[in-house]
């Protein structure tokens, strides 16, 4: 059997496509990101954008194309945050059903963060038990207590890599005044019911696996080279004062810096660092899968 689990995010559509043994052994066969902000002038309107809705369907269209080439027994497609919040989801919802025969499912705060875990405990490469997990996004982000057995708690809180530079930064390059306030909004969402005592860091997510791609200074992303590869809260420390003074036009030639991200990378890493901050964890491990993943898993029941 051949599956294709697709991720429909505020900034990014994700999609894994993969073949599964008899003994439920998954082969990845393609892993693809396209960013097409669906969630562009969600928070300022509370709706989805004409043109940010057809910039999505054009990308889950060459999705299908692609799928049907692969012979795809099964597509599994699901939505995020943005299309949790935006008051006229059921119109895009609509469109993508009757122009591509693709029926989406809305998944909620918990399923996204469930989804997560799954994807984390559920790969061999990423070998640890008691975990605090993130998942930054571009509309909101997931943070999660687990071990190996056990789902144990969750926070969604409604802040991405996208919200964040809609709402504080009107400047290029941003200002120092502007980081402030956002930090201090960062700062005042943070109220966990967990700490990160004696746990390990994990995280997934666009922002975290380009700061891993910077970090190893990719020319071209390649997920072999950063999934499962630690990060120290030093080297995000050294990213973001490098990134800080930057115009747009000049973090696009950041070597591991994913194109279409460089207007909201460095608000991403800034909510990355400080949600290690306030856990007290110095380091992290990158995980490139995410929510597709997790998708799919269930699906099989592994």
């Amino acid at each position: 059997m051949k599956y294709a689990s697709i991720d429909i995010g505020t900034n990014t559509v994700l999609m894994l496509i993969a073949s599964v043994e008899h003994n439920k052994t998954i082969n990845e066969i393609m892993d693809v990101s396209t960013i097409t902000r669906l969630g562009e002038g969600l928070k300022e309107t509370g709706f989805l954008q004409k043109h940010a809705m057809e910039r999505t369907i054009s990308v889950l269209q060459q999705y299908m194309n692609i799928a049907k080439k692969q012979e795809v027994d099964e597509i599994l497609c699901v939505g995020t945050s943005a299309l949790r919040e935006a008051k006229n989801s059921d119109l895009f919802l609509k469109k993508v059903k009757d122009d591509l025969d693709l029926k989406v499912r809305v998944i909620t705060e918990k399923e996204e963060a469930y989804y997560t875990y799954l994807s984390i405990f559920y790969d061999p490469k990423i070998n640890s038990d008691d975990c605090i997990i993130v998942d930054i996004g571009g509309g909101s982000t997931e943070i999660i207590k687990a071990d190996k057995s056990n789902f144990i708690d969750f926070v969604s809180i409604p802040i991405g890599s996208v919200k964040l530079t809609e709402m504080f930064i009107a400047h290029d390059p941003v200002l120092k005044s502007e980081i402030h306030r956002m930090k201090r909004f960062i700062r005042e969402n943070l109220n966990l019911p967990f700490t990160g005592k004696n746990c390990t860091f994990v995280g997934t997510g666009g922002t975290i696996t380009n700061v891993a791609g910077i970090k190893k200074g990719l020319k071209e992303y390649k997920k072999e080279f950063i999934h499962a590869i630690t990060i120290t809260i030093d080297e995000i420390d050294r990213i973001i004062e490098a990134m800080i003074p930057l115009k747009v036009s000049e973090k696009k030639h950041i070597s591991g810096l994913e194109a279409g991200r460089e207007d909201i990378i460095l608000q991403g890493i800034i909510l990355l660092r400080e949600i290690m901050g306030y856990l007290s964890f110095n380091e992290m491990i990158v995980s490139a899968n995410g929510v597709r993943f997790g998708v799919l898993f269930e699906r099989l029941k592994i």
